[in-house]
């Protein structure tokens, strides 16, 4: 299937290998093409070690014309995914020419888990919750940049999944959306989660943190791939002394109080695709244009709410009622009770383990493109398979009329 130099451009080294299996997942169309992408993958991947460098070529933007935009679809797990099942009735729906979908596991059973489905597992590098996240992130990037063969479209996106998350829309929704933007999609905490230290110019230093769940566009991600290779903003956590402070519910967080809290992979993406803001007021009451951020421009300013582009629904109890537009808590509104999620806490998002078809229908009709926390094997309020009733709901194309 694939030879030695097939994709010189982006020093990727495959074997030649002829292989053929009559497996019935692969086998029938249209999953042949994820088939031979899948041995390549892993070709690649074995054995699973963290030493493996792969190098992106950023000249490839020259043949987009040359095909049609593809989203990655980029799974952070540790040792599964949540309603597996679920994910791969999405892709079955999709033309594989169209997406890409990529795996890091933590552990090997979630390797494992993998087999026989749309979703390649890459090899996994060393990860620590908060003060590393990024190392995976990067090597999901990293080899979805440097093992998918042919031309480049300017018009990618690679979408960081949870493994608890579900999608919100049809895959063609979901692709339509994410390849008409030219920009990348972050979602942007209010002010006072922001990180900040005081300068030696006037007014301060500021890291904007977002969430994890991020969408990149082709441009960003080979950025991020490379710098993140070449060390910039490693450092970062010491940087801005993270988490060095007594945690007071009274004090923490508000805009510039030089009190910082949050996980790397909530700001190294924004920090270093953009940098960090200097010359910041205290007072805040400022904006800045950042070219390729989906929202710009930026507010500066302490009663900001949300802001960017939230792709992924995430139920942050303190912030369910903060300023400004707040598609969170307009999904919150349209669920029914029993589709009530259970609320988090100050450090933990909240979750879903029930779901009614009406709660289903809410999250299709809401303004996002995937939602978490899900348990997996959630019930369905009122008896029956919630895989089956999900799939009809929500993945369908047609719009079904929930029961009840």
């Amino acid at each position: 299937l694939f030879r030695s130099g097939e994709s010189p451009s982006r020093n990727v080294a495959v074997p030649a290998c002829t292989f053929l299996r009559s497996s019935r997942t692969y086998i029938s169309s249209p999953h042949i093409m994820l088939f031979a992408q899948s041995i390549k993958a892993l070709l690649l991947a074995v054995p699973l070690v963290s030493s493996v460098k792969l190098t992106v070529n950023s000249s490839s933007l020259q043949n987009e014309d040359s095909r049609d935009a593809r989203v990655y679809f980029l799974f952070l797990a540790v040792d599964k995914i949540s309603n597996l099942d679920v994910w791969s009735a999405f892709f079955d729906s999709a033309d594989p020419d169209k997406y890409r979908a990529f795996a890091h596991c933590k552990e090997k059973q979630c390797v494992t888990q993998m087999a026989g489905s749309p979703i390649i597992p890459v090899p996994t590098v060393a990860s620590y919750y908060c003060t590393d996240l990024v190392s995976p992130m990067n090597q999901l990037l990293t080899y979805a940049l440097s093992t998918d063969l042919g031309p480049v479209n300017a018009r990618d996106k690679f979408a960081f999944i949870s493994d608890s998350a579900l999608p919100a829309k049809p895959f063609s929704q979901i692709y339509h959306t994410l390849a008409s933007r030219e920009s990348s999609d972050f979602c942007v905490f209010p002010p006072g989660e922001w990180a900040d230290l005081p300068s030696d110019e006037d007014g301060l230093e500021v890291a904007v943190k977002v969430h994890q769940w991020i969408t990149l566009s082709r441009e960003h991600a080979e950025k991020a791939s490379a710098m993140w290779q070449k060390g910039v903003m490693h450092n970062f956590m010491t940087y801005f002394k993270m988490n060095q402070m007594g945690w007071n519910n009274m004090l923490d967080n508000n805009f510039a109080d030089n009190r910082n809290w949050g996980c790397l992979d909530e700001f190294w993406y924004m920090t270093a695709l953009f940098g960090t803001l200097k010359k910041v007021k205290t007072t805040g009451e400022q904006s800045i244009e950042l070219p390729g951020f989906t929202g710009s421009p930026l507010r500066i300013d302490k009663k900001a709410g949300w802001q960017g582009k939230c792709d992924t629904f995430v139920i942050w109890a303190k912030y369910m009622h903060s300023l400004g537009k707040n598609e969170q808590e307009d999904l919150m509104l349209s669920l029914d009770q029993p589709s009530v999620p259970h609320g988090g806490n100050w450090a933990r998002p909240g979750w879903w383990d029930t779901l009614s078809t009406k709660g289903m229908q809410a999250i299709r009709d809401s303004d996002f493109l995937f939602v978490r926390k899900f348990i997996d094997k959630p019930t369905l309020h009122g008896g029956g398979d919630f895989a089956e009733s999900y799939k009809k709901i929500v993945i369908d194309e047609a719009i079904v009329s929930p029961v009840g």
